[in-house]
């Protein structure tokens, strides 16, 4: 009995320490295979079949599917372009362009990875097909929960949200020099209930 006792403790002991290093080791890998473009961060190898060991551990975790090498590159910032955590209740502006792509989308989530749904009758999610742009193919996005005119991406709700830029059938998948990519800038412009 006392043996069984022993062992119970040992499993239970072993089980719980091997479970959190397991999560902490997950969580101080992301930057293992990723590149940041300003604000902007991919792991242009996530899809391959020869990722790294991490990258495929937090995509099973997550359970997000991730696009193949050939397939598209998915950008994401948590951040603007002076540091500060994106927050939905705040008004920000992107500005520039993309690498060519068949077509991208700009999406925001929460950090959890749910879409975050604008108010009725809003857009929550802008693509490269319903997007106005300068002749020199540059855009202007205002992402935020107040009404602007032109391209505008709306966020509710507040706390802290996700950008996901997905570019689809893109040379720059496949590219090694990834990190020298052209993305668009990320502004805060104003807050409310900061």
């Amino acid at each position: 009995m006392r043996l069984a006792l022993l062992v119970l403790i040992a499993l239970s002991i072993a089980l719980g320490l091997g479970g959190w290093s397991a999560d902490w080791a997950l969580k101080r890998s992301t930057e293992i295979g990723t590149v940041s473009v300003g604000p902007w961060q991919a792991n242009p190898f996530a899809g391959a079949p020869d990722a790294d060991p991490y990258s495929k551990a937090r995509l099973a975790r997550l359970g997000n599917l991730t696009l193949g090498i050939g397939e598209g590159i998915l950008f994401t910032a948590d951040q603007d372009g002076a540091g500060n955590a994106l927050r939905r209740q705040c008004n920000y502006r992107l500005v520039g362009q993309t690498p060519p792509a068949r077509i991208w989308t700009l999406v925001p989530f929460t950090p959890e990875g749910r879409l975050i749904a604008p108010a009725a009758g809003r857009n929550g999610w802008l693509t490269s097909n319903n997007l106005m742009r300068e002749e020199d193919n540059s855009f202007a996005i205002a992402l935020g929960p107040s009404a602007r005119s032109g391209n505008w991406l709306a966020t509710s709700g507040t706390g802290p949200f996700t950008l996901a830029l997905a570019l689809y059938d893109t040379p720059a998948s496949a590219s090694t020099g990834v990190d020298s990519l052209a993305l668009p800038s990320i502004t805060l412009e104003t807050c409310y209930d900061r």
